[in-house]
């Protein structure tokens, strides 16, 4: 588990590499980086093998983030508090706003490094489909987490909605779409919202020391306070 102390730690260091970032894209220090990994994901002897990747990138569209909000509603009102799914969708809500936002603000040009595959209207920096995948599955595991399932499930159906994320960034440079500096920023954003809404939603017992007791039965329990 990550410390309490050490989420705004993280949290200030992926806002430090979005500004690095930024800066590379503006004054053309990424471009070279950029180009090589574009050539290497968009090589014909991978074609095939990444074909489906035209699929997996709709999981992290409008339309599949829209649907995540309302899972990690439902989840969060089932396991409780329900409050932590209600600021688990609008957090997913106000990252789309926020990503729109940045992309306005760099006003990077889509790819022209090879022909895409999809069409794409809007500015390139951050990838909105990275960033929002990022928050709308990571703050769905961060629910699934907190539930009573088996840690191995768990673990399990986290590890899964790891790779999603990763899958949904690789589609969007293959499609053409993004440069790789667009996945990594809009991963590493979304990375930072999904940590201050864990530490924001972030439960702790009202009464540790009977939780205490509770792991270890043996532990000695305090008497009732002596009057005087």
């Amino acid at each position: 588990m990550i410390g309490r102390a050490t989420i705004p730690i993280l949290a200030l260091g992926g806002v430090g590499i979005v500004v690095l970032l930024a800066i590379a894209v503006t004054s053309g220090v990424s471009d070279a980086f950029d180009r090589s990994i574009v050539e290497a994901v968009r090589a014909n002897g991978l074609h095939d093998l990444l074909s489906p990747l035209r699929t997996i990138t709709e999981l992290g569209s409008t339309g599949a983030v829209t649907v995540v909000a309302v899972l990690t509603l439902l989840v969060g009102v089932l396991i409780g508090p329900w409050l932590h799914g209600v600021a688990g969708a609008i957090t997913i809500g106000l990252a789309s706003l926020g990503n729109e936002a940045l992309k306005a603000i760099i006003a990077r040009a889509r790819p022209d490094l090879l022909d895409p595959i999809v069409a794409e209207r809007g500015f390139s920096f951050p990838s909105g489909h990275s960033a929002l995948g990022m928050v709308a599955w990571g703050t769905f595991g961060v629910l699934v987490m907190r539930s009573r399932l088996p840690r191995r499930v768990r673990l399990g159906i986290v590890a899964l909605l790891a790779v999603v994320i990763f899958l949904i960034g690789v589609s969007r440079i293959w499609l053409g779409v993004h440069y790789p500096t667009d996945v990594l920023a809009g991963w590493t954003a979304g990375a930072v919202i999904v940590l201050l809404y864990a530490r924001l939603t972030r439960r702790v017992s009202p009464e540790p020391a009977a939780a205490a007791v509770d792991v270890d039965p043996a532990a000695r329990r305090s008497g009732p306070p002596v009057a005087g």
